[in-house]
């Protein structure tokens, strides 16, 4: 899955992975799985910062890091010296679940805790965060169980 969308891989005629808008091509089946893996983890770093970048600047905030792991247990955490850690396996949800993940953290950065407070400033930034947050917690176990290894 990328970005929500189920996509074939096929072979390509490039030196390297190319996300097409129907497939996933590579050079060769061979040594695919960690190729592709390598473009996606790139993709996620690209989408994750500019879209903390975008909502820490609607908050009027900055954070002070952001590192892109594999984690199983959370899809995001925000430090209290404001480092952002994301998985970078939300590259394969759909964009919006990507999204609200990411105003989730961001607003940490105002508010670090759960109280109703933190809420309403994710509110403010990602106002449909209730439909991306049942869709992680209905789909987001099928992110975890796609595997890489050859």
């Amino acid at each position: 899955m990328v970005r929500g969308q189920m996509m074939p891989i096929v072979l390509g005629s490039a030196k390297r992975v190319c996300l097409g808008s129907d497939a996933i091509e590579v050079p060769e089946a061979r040594t695919a799985a960690p190729k592709i893996k390598a473009h996606l983890k790139q993709m996620a770093r690209d989408a994750l910062a500019t879209a903390s970048d975008r909502y820490a600047a609607r908050l009027n905030k900055r954070y002070s890091r952001l590192t892109i792991r594999d984690t199983r247990s959370r899809w995001g955490s925000c430090s209290s010296a404001g480092a952002l850690m994301y998985s970078w396996r939300l590259v394969m949800a759909p964009p919006a679940v990507l999204e609200y993940v990411v105003a989730h953290e961001v607003a940490h950065l105002v508010e670090m805790n759960h109280s109703r407070a933190f809420w309403d400033v994710v509110e403010s930034i990602f106002p449909d965060y209730e439909t991306q947050r049942r869709w992680l917690r209905t789909h987001g176990d099928t992110l975890h169980r796609v595997q890489f290894d050859n």
